[in-house]
């Protein structure tokens, strides 16, 4: 039987009834529309929504909470999708500032809440800063409401006591990588669905446990809801194989574990009431263990190109996969983190002191130079990150044989022809040793395509690259420049203008490539 409302109770359907709030002529309202689902806007929210003159709403906001309000309401789109904005974040605020000054009320619908990640504390300093007046409105942010709908608690006694959210679109900081490695933090990646191999990667190559728990929820509260679950070392493949795209949200801990709230026949996790009630788990990323073998350390130059960084680990990856059981950290000496020194010394001790390895008479960890060629990096950063440690440093991947097989390989895919001069863009280097290095490599290269090549330098060292692709031209030949570079960044960019009729793509992630990293780690072991 229904129970009948009570003649005197609020009519449920009228938020006005619920909330006082009020939207003046001439105001905004940022409000906070929820994870997707239109019953979770706040009663505030609606109240205020349902007063506004101009609705100015996200991508991932409940649209359709606005098609509802009546054909006198203006609704205008300023939704973002993964690489494609309808308006830039400036060109918004300065719409709230202008459809308000014409003294509409206004209200800013975003998804979420306006300030976990939604860029909200920029629209309400545009308003004020033009004198708008202002009010936000929380929302239920998708970081909590997605993994609840996905039935993972954030935290859970004795198990998982903080949360830590992150803006997944960029590389994983510090403090990310920490709160990964702490068992008593669950990790919520937002907007992370596109870079989770990035994410994975980067996780990984930090020393993160590849056994903790991962859950995607896919359009979460929506009827569209989904989930996908695994672990740190195969929510790549699962999520691929699942066919997971966003918008959804990432969670990584232990309350991510598959079933983690059913029933439990065994024993369940502890129920202690604070942080030290947890299970010890994986040390904080780069912190000493002992290790099955000595630490493979792959240091790069380090670049600020998206794309460089992605083809670096993924290289990384692929010596990861060859190496199974040595434990692979990665590593920088330029521009990007984690620099070299701080890897080095979070694992290998002062020399002198207790070696880890000290019975197999080996070092802890093994630094194999991700650079072509010695020079300052190897001869001075990799050399001085050892010194006194008990770490020892492998011989730069170039000159070899099969770099001059996968350079070939590459002017093949960029379209390169038999009869085109070749000219190979090396780096460059003022140390004579290294200059020596690369001509090698161009004497492997010409032996390998059976015809002469061209050394050039892109920089330090001459002749440089225009100038060397403008001689071969002048012979009146197409020129195809062999790219001597791990991945892209400034200096392949540079390449782009050296005036090549073909430009070969860089050695990049190439099982040969992998395998000359292996061989140089396993050399130093004397394998």
């Amino acid at each position: 039987m229904t129970a009948s409302p009570r003649p005197d109770a609020l009519d449920p359907l009228d938020p006005a009834a619920l909330s006082g709030a009020r939207l003046g002529d001439g105001e905004v309202a940022l409000v906070g529309g929820g994870p997707g689902a239109l019953d979770l806007i706040t009663v505030r929210g609606l109240a205020l929504l349902r007063q506004a003159d101009v609705v100015v709403v996200d991508r991932l906001g409940p649209r359709d909470l606005a098609d509802m309000l009546g054909e006198g309401v203006e609704v205008i789109e300023v939704g973002k999708a993964p690489g494609r904005h309808s308006l830039p974040q400036r060109a918004i605020g300065e719409l709230l500032v202008r459809t308000a000054s014409a003294g509409h009320r206004v209200v800013r619908l975003k998804g979420g809440d306006p300030f976990v990640l939604g860029r909200g504390g920029e629209e309400v300093l545009a308003c004020r800063a033009a004198g708008i007046p202002v009010q936000v409105v929380p929302g239920v942010t998708s970081a909590i409401a997605g993994p609840a709908a996905g039935d993972v608690p954030l935290t859970h006694r004795g198990t998982a006591v903080a949360a830590h959210i992150v803006n997944a679109h960029g590389d994983l900081g510090p403090a990310d990588l920490a709160a990964l490695a702490d068992p008593g933090t669950t990790t919520v990646l937002m907007m992370g669905v596109e870079w989770l191999p990035r994410l994975v990667s980067q996780a990984l190559l930090s020393g993160i446990d590849p056994h903790t728990p991962v859950a995607i929820v896919q359009e979460a509260t929506l009827p569209g809801q989904r989930e996908a679950r695994g672990t740190l070392g195969t929510i790549v493949e699962v999520a691929r194989r699942e066919g997971i795209a966003s918008p959804a949200v990432i969670v990584v801990g232990r309350t991510a574990a598959a079933g983690f709230l059913a029933p439990h026949e065994e024993p369940g996790p502890s129920h202690g009431s604070g942080r030290e009630a947890v299970e010890p788990g994986p040390a904080a990323p780069g912190a000493p263990e002992v290790p099955s073998a000595p630490y493979l350390i792959a240091c790069a130059h380090g670049t600020r190109s998206r794309e460089g960084r992605d083809v670096v680990r993924a290289l990384m990856m692929r010596v990861r996969e060859q190496l199974p059981d040595v434990p692979l950290r990665e590593a920088y000496v330029d521009v990007q983190s984690p620099d070299l020194v701080d890897v080095v010394r979070s694992l290998a001790p002062p020399r002198g002191e207790i070696r880890t390895r000290e019975s197999e008479g080996i070092a802890a960890a093994v630094v194999v130079p991700l650079l072509l060629s010695t020079g300052i990096h190897v001869g001075h950063d990799i050399a001085d990150a050892v010194a006194g440690r008990d770490a020892v440093a492998a011989a730069p991947m170039g000159p070899d044989r099969r770099l001059a097989e996968v350079m070939g390989q590459r002017l093949q895919e960029a379209g390169a022809r038999a009869g085109d001069a070749v000219v190979m863009a090396a780096a460059g280097t003022r140390d004579p040793a290294g200059q020596a290095m690369a001509e090698e490599m161009a004497a492997l290269l010409s032996e390998h395509l059976e015809r002469p090549v061209t050394l050039a330098h892109i920089a330090a060292a001459s002749p440089s690259v225009p100038e060397a692709v403008a001689a071969a031209r002048a012979e009146g030949r197409r020129v195809a420049l062999a790219n001597y570079l791990l991945a892209p960044g400034y200096f392949h960019g540079l390449l782009e203008h050296a005036g090549a009729d073909v430009l070969a793509g860089p050695l990049g992630d190439h099982p040969l490539v992998a395998e000359v990293v292996v061989d140089r780690y396993q050399a130093v072991l004397g394998a």
